[in-house]
């Protein structure tokens, strides 16, 4: 990086500017999954099976699988390369990386790394010996897939940069604020008692939050209102949740986020459901989608059943898409189906297991 500083004779002032050479690039990822792997090795040795086309970096690519080898020489191998579709005189600069992998999605050792000046295509003819495939556990039900990484060089180019205001603005810190001043309880004009508990709060920050508690808290009779008015505190009664949850509410309330989800299947995860009613209770609409976005973290074949059940009852609609998208994957499904997890759609949602009966129907 070059940068450039001058001082301006009249007015004394230091005038400064910068530059950068950048080297751009881009990155991507594709997976060919080999259904029917049997089936395939009809296919002569020299011939290739492609890929649909992806593009990366700007350019289109294809996968060649060779089931039989590249040629007579690698006839035991399967040989795969990365195609370049579109006419590049000069060739594209790459980085790029064939993995086998695993069960649960993960890269085994058998990959190749290639750094190349791609005009056609590049790879490798002994990707992995059949016989060494069919003995492994990463051939199952006929199926195997391939991963594959690829990072494209474009042109390194030379790019103005900012050095920077005069005046740096830090972050907005009202969250911070506003959680301290519910943890101190001071000027709080309203007590919520739940579940045995009493939590402190200010009815001004409450209405803003939430329409219900607007027309709630709007709601207190006079004799209420005055009270508060004169330095009373107002007594509100919740009932149907647990002093946990409004706990959580209220922290939400005030800084816009929830407790840390860290310690996945405990106290926190089990209380994401809780908070979802919440949420459509007290018409919260991010509330709700941000405790739907971190359910669908928590989707197995042993909670996804449950979950998919719970996302209808509650109309999350982006949380039953994802359940669906897991049933969609084959392996999933017979998992979920040795364990009997859908009865309990069959029991409680019937309509959402025909509506995922259609689904898996009409997928290609």
């Amino acid at each position: 990086m070059t940068t450039i500083a001058s001082t301006n004779k009249n007015s004394g002032r230091l005038l400064r500017s910068g530059s950068a050479i950048v080297a751009v690039t881009e990155s991507g990822q594709h997976l060919l999954k080999i259904d029917g792997y049997s089936h395939t090795k009809d296919v002569p040795t020299g011939s290739d099976i492609k890929s649909r086309p992806f593009r990366v970096g700007g350019h289109n690519w294809r996968i060649s699988y060779y089931p039989n080898g590249l040629s007579s020489a690698w006839s035991g191998y399967i040989s795969i390369f990365l195609q370049l579709t579109n006419d590049v005189p000069d060739g594209v600069r790459t980085q790029h990386t064939f993995s086998l992998l695993d069960r649960e999605g993960k890269p085994v050792p058998y990959f190749i790394n290639a750094g190349k000046r791609i005009f056609t295509g590049w790879g490798t003819s002994a990707f992995i010996s059949r016989d060494e495939l069919e003995r492994s556990a990463h051939l199952q039900d006929d199926c195997f897939t391939i991963r594959c990484d690829i990072t494209v060089m474009k042109e390194i180019q030379t790019k103005s940069i900012d050095l920077g205001k005069a005046v740096e603005v830090p972050p907005s810190d009202l969250h911070g604020h506003l959680g301290g001043l519910l943890e101190a309880g001071e000027g709080a004009d309203v007590m919520f008692e739940v579940d045995g508990k009493t939590f402190m709060a200010h009815r001004c920050v409450l209405m803003a939050r939430s329409p219900v508690l607007h027309a709630e808290l709007s709601g207190l009779t006079t004799e209420e209102s005055a009270a508060a008015a004169h330095g009373s505190v107002a007594v509100v009664r919740i009932e149907d949740m647990e002093a946990q949850d409004f706990e959580a509410l209220l922290r939400y309330i005030y800084t816009d986020s929830l407790p840390d989800m860290k310690d996945e299947g405990g106290d926190a995860a089990a209380m994401l459901p809780d908070l979802v009613a919440a949420a459509n209770r007290y018409q919260m609409e991010r509330l709700r989608l941000l405790c739907e976005d971190k359910l669908c973290q928590f989707v197995n074949v042993r909670t996804v059943a449950i979950i998919l059940a719970f996302a209808a009852e509650h109309h999350c609609q982006g949380l039953k898409e994802a359940c669906f998208q897991f049933l969609s994957d084959t392996e999933n499904l017979r998992e979920v189906f040795k364990i009997n997890g859908l009865e309990h759609l069959r029991e409680s949602c019937p309509s959402v297991l025909e509506e995922l009966i259609a689904k898996l129907t009409a997928a290609p």
